[in-house]
């Protein structure tokens, strides 16, 4: 039976970063934005259009009309791609999927840990300008832009509220470290086996 690790996080927490550490040291496959490029790739349809309309909720609850037949909106379409294929990886593959709603799309699978990685806002612009090499005019905005962001999309799509403690198995501040916090999520990953 597969062995799942999901983690969402807060923008500039660095969670790509431990979750790319978790999967080398327990050698499992690591999915992030393939899992968006895969969507597009079986939609059809340019990788960057897919890219910002995973970003964002649909604008609104109307449906487009198109051959007679009732279409969703694009955010709704990719939204719905990538629950399939983030079903269809973690039935078939132990691995660890770094997508904000992951933890939600697979919550009636068995065996998964779910992680936020979080932390505090300073860190996290500091981060994004130093390790990112993100070019902004004001950090603190566009950090807080992103995290927004992130939070609608959820809120949207999932019966939950993004970054609330209890939807989580482990939720923990990136300023321990990051190879600490890739150790933490291994051994805990380790554990429930």
């Amino acid at each position: 039976m597969p062995r799942i690790i999901t983690i969402a996080r807060e923008y500039g927490s660095g969670g790509r970063l431990i979750a790319q550490k978790v999967a080398e040291k327990l050698q499992l496959v690591y999915y992030d934005n393939e899992v968006i490029d895969l969507a597009a790739k079986e939609l059809g349809i340019d990788v960057d259009t897919i890219r910002r309309a995973a970003e964002e909720k649909t604008s609104s609850f109307m449906y487009t009309m198109s051959s007679s037949a009732f279409t969703l909106p694009l955010n709704d379409q990719v939204f719905a791609m990538q629950s399939k294929i983030i079903r269809h990886l973690a039935t078939h593959d132990s691995c660890i999927i770094v997508n904000g709603c992951a933890d939600y799309i697979l919550e009636d699978f068995d065996d998964v840990l779910t992680v936020f990685v979080q932390a505090p806002l300073e860190s996290r612009i500091k981060r994004v300008q130093e390790e990112y090499k993100e070019k902004h005019d004001d950090y603190k905005k566009f950090v807080m832009k992103k995290d927004k962001g992130r939070s609608n999309y959820y809120n949207y799509y999932t019966t939950k509220k993004w970054g609330q403690l209890k939807n989580f198995d482990l939720t923990i501040n990136s300023d321990l470290g990051i190879d600490e916090v890739a150790d933490i999520i291994v051994k805990l990953y380790q554990k429930e086996k």
